[in-house]
This record gives C-alpha cells, structure tokens and sequence, in this order.
C-alpha cells in the first residue's frame, strides 16, 4: 500500500461539463473505493446539482478547492489548455492526477507534466477510455489469435455530418478533431498494433463542416517498423458511412459495421496447391480457378468494460499496473503532434 494513503481514496473531480459529469463525477459518485469529497466548476447551478446529488463540498475556483481540500486524487475534466497548470498545482499540493484525453496541448507539455509527477513521486493517468471498451477488446481477441495471418492494415473510421459551434471548434482551446477523437482512435490503433514502432506519418486535416476553426476532418496514415499501415479516418462532414473497422491480414479480412465483427479467413492447409504461372492467361481470363475455402464468422461483443477508477486505485494500492501507462498516452501525444505538424494544418 502506497505510504499515507487509506483504502477509500478521497477524489476531488474539476470540471461538470460533459465528461466531467457524465462519468467522472458518477463513476466516483457510486465507487465504493473512492470518497467524493470537492467538485469544482465555474457555473454555480452545476456546482449546486453536484452538491445536491452527492453531499459533497462544491467550489467555483480551482484555486479555491486546492486551498481547502487534501484530496488523495484530483479528476480534470476541464479545457485542454488547463490540464498543464493544474496538474503542475495538484502534484505541487501531493495529489495524484487523473486528466481528461487529450492529455495536453502539445509534447512539450506532456514532458513537462510528466517530469513534475515523477519529481512528486505521485500518479499522473488519463482516461483514454476506448481502449478499454468491449469492442476493442473482443477485436484485439481476434488479432492475437493469429486467423487473420500476418496484418498489415488497420483502418479505423467514423462518420457523421455535425456543424459543431461548441468550445472544441476553435483553436485556441486545443479543439478539433485531430486532438478530440484523435485521441480516442489513434490510441486504439496503437494498442491493436501491440504499440509497434510508429516509424512514418502522415496526415491532412481540413475544416469543412464545422462553425469553429479547428479540424472536424482528419485523414491520418500511420506506418509502424514491421510495415503494418494504420489507417485513420474521422470525417465529420459526411453524411454517409464506411464500416467502423476493416482490418486486413494475409489470411483474411475483419469488419465491424454493427454491432457484432464480421470475420472471413481461411486455413491455407485447406487450400488447393496454387503456383504462380508465368506467360499469356489459360483463354485470356481473368479468373485463375482458385477457390479458397472460406471460413464465415459473426463475432458478439459480449465482454464487460474494463472498470478504469477500480484499476487507478488499484494502482495506487500497488495491485495492478495503469490500464493506459504514462509512456503509453506520451507515445500518443508525440504521434498526434507529428500529425499537425504533417498535415500543415
């Protein structure tokens, strides 16, 4: 057990917002590990809500909250560009960080962040939640089970049309795509990966839909060591839709549109001898005669998600090691920097 810490960790969540409400503050709300001591939020009906639904201590300042409360562990949920100075606080105060994706603004950042909680000696950890949903365990399943051969591409795609108006549409507050989704997809890609060696990137982004100045159309080619492309594509100015993943091996192909994962291999021991047969095509055809003996699967996603503030105090109790490492989410903000600075956007 990490020195000064009781069993039920006392948790400060700043921010009410989306996120910040929809799961940090109910996730905590209804452990049985943690104890919801402070939330913090600039809107005072948000506080009040918070204050009403829990019983805890509410603030309108960050500054006000650190000043008053100890919390074991602090929950960001606020504006990227204040993940910086308000985790370089709460290490200073003894907290452990958890942050909202993305992690910061820029790799210079996350250095700087991650330097501060190793001198501090405490916990930094982001919620980069996709990774530890069903879906994407259920298709890293698949992966490792080696049916598909050897893959070399993953392709990750989502679709809709949305003006988007909101704070995340502009610039200035770390908005677009690149660093909202980006965050989320390009994460699953190199978790899928068995986080290979990214040794080329490229990517293009454009604001077409949104209201904002900030990417809603990202177009990212990520190519590892071993030759494996990881293929991005979040395009918020499209009214019609590709599958969500088609993945791509030597032995067959996985797609996943709904919700169960359409698999189609085939054993090459089942397969007829095949040799490559230069000079003209038999009766100039087109068609070799080859008939592989394809093997159909719909595969349910039936797995439970990943529990992620159990782990983090699991981790802190020095029982289990982070679901998402530091090193990990510090990979992913050096990739999504070589994404902007890429795409010249």
């Amino acid at each position: 057990m990490e020195s000064g810490l009781s069993e039920k960790l006392s948790i400060a969540v700043v921010g009410l917002g989306r996120i910040g409400w929809q799961f940090h503050f109910k996730q905590t709300l209804e452990s049985e590990v943690y104890d919801l001591v402070a939330v913090v939020d600039p809107l005072e009906e948000r506080v009040d809500e918070a204050k009403s639904a829990s019983g805890c201590r509410g603030y309108a300042s960050y500054d006000e909250m650190l000043a008053s409360e100890t919390p074991d562990v602090v929950a960001l949920a606020t504006p990227t560009v204040l993940h910086e100075p308000q985790t370089l606080i709460a290490l200073e105060r003894g907290c452990h960080v958890i942050l909202e994706k993305p992690m910061t603004t820029s790799i210079e950042s996350a250095d700087r962040m991650i330097e501060a909680a190793a001198n501090a000696e405490r916990r930094l950890l982001v919620y980069q939640p996709y990774r530890l949903r069903p879906p994407t365990a259920t298709i890293k399943g698949i992966l490792d089970s080696g049916r598909l051969g050897r893959i070399f591409s993953i392709k990750r795609s989502v679709f809709r049309f949305t003006r988007r108006n909101d704070w995340q549409s502009l610039r200035k507050n770390g908005g677009g795509m690149l660093n909202n989704y980006g965050s989320h997809y390009i994460d699953q890609l190199l978790y899928l990966s068995g986080h290979a060696e990214i040794t080329d990137i490229r990517c293009r982004l454009w604001a077409a839909a949104t209201l904002g100045d900030a990417d809603d159309v990202v177009r990212a080619w990520l190519t590892t060591a071993e030759g494996t492309l990881l293929d991005l594509e979040i395009n918020q100015a499209s009214a019609l839709s590709l599958p969500e993943w088609h993945i791509c091996g030597t032995l067959g192909t996985l797609v996943k549109s709904g919700q169960d994962i359409e698999v189609r291999t085939y054993d090459p021991a089942e397969a007829d001898p095949l040799e490559v047969a230069e000079g003209a095509a038999p009766n100039r055809s087109y068609d070799n005669q080859d008939r592989l003996p394809w093997r159909e699967e719909s595969v349910a996603v039936e797995e439970q998600p990943l529990d992620f503030y159990q782990n983090i105090h699991d981790v802190l109790f020095g029982r289990a090691e982070p679901y998402v490492p530091i090193e990990q989410t510090r990979e992913l903000m050096r990739v999504i920097a070589a994404c902007r600075d890429d795409s010249g956007f």
